[in-house]
């Protein structure tokens, strides 16, 4: 659930397109019956202003957690500006642009799982003993189980058994667990148990990408997107 660290690289550069290619040759997607599968819970995005999808979509080379039974469909997100994730050397959490940014609930549920206390990574050291760190996971119902992974230590607002709408504060944008800088893991199954259950598409509604209104999507490696005016 990490981003490949590639300090001030988009997507865009040559080394970046080589290495994806690379990767996607040597791995191949989970498989799965699922990729018609039409999203139940109506998702809204977890955050609001001008977010990156750095991993998104069906492809290894769009998106490494494509090769994860569970999380054949993941995304994890970042904030870019000017190419970079980060300010200055980018040693530091506070460096980075997302780093404290609040996460919220994509829709209604009861939260299932929850982490807070874990402490965050400095960057480019990970911790794969605790894949998600920090962490809140949701019940929406339908059969369908949201993660929201890497939050910031002891910024969960959230307790298990709770019910929370669509909207509610859940905590902010981290780098703890498996995670090599600041963002936010997200991805939707079958079961509220990590590596358990099938990984699902997860459709987002009422979001933009530049100009464009998408009313209901799969956001894509390499867009900008943010919410919706009034959602």
């Amino acid at each position: 659930m990490n981003p490949a660290r590639l300090r001030s690289l988009p997507k865009t550069g040559w080394r970046n397109r080589v290495a994806r290619l690379l990767y996607s040759l040597r791995r191949r997607p989970a498989p799965t019956k699922l990729l018609d599968y039409e999203t139940r819970t109506r998702l809204l995005l977890p955050f609001e202003g001008e977010w990156y999808v750095y991993w998104g979509r069906r492809s290894v080379s769009q998106n490494h957690h494509a090769i994860a039974r569970d999380q054949r469909f993941g995304y994890d997100f970042l904030i870019l500006r000017k190419a970079r994730s980060f300010t200055g050397t980018g040693d530091k959490n506070d460096d980075y642009y997302c780093f404290g940014l609040p996460v919220v609930a994509p829709a209604a549920g009861i939260v299932v799982g929850v982490a807070g206390d874990l402490p965050d990574n400095t960057p480019g050291i990970m911790s794969p003993q605790q894949p998600l760190g920090n962490h809140v996971i949701l019940d929406h119902g339908n059969g369908e189980f949201s993660f929201l992974a890497h939050l910031k230590q002891g910024s969960v607002r959230v307790s298990l058994g709770e019910r929370v709408d669509r909207g509610t504060l859940l905590g902010a944008c981290g780098n703890s667990g498996n995670s090599s800088e600041p963002h936010l893991h997200l991805h939707l199954q079958t079961s509220a148990i990590l590596f358990r259950g099938e990984g699902l598409p997860a459709f987002f509604c009422d979001y933009s990408v530049g100009a464009k209104h998408v009313a209901r999507g799969e956001p894509i490696a390499g867009q900008t997107i943010r919410p919706a005016a009034g959602c």
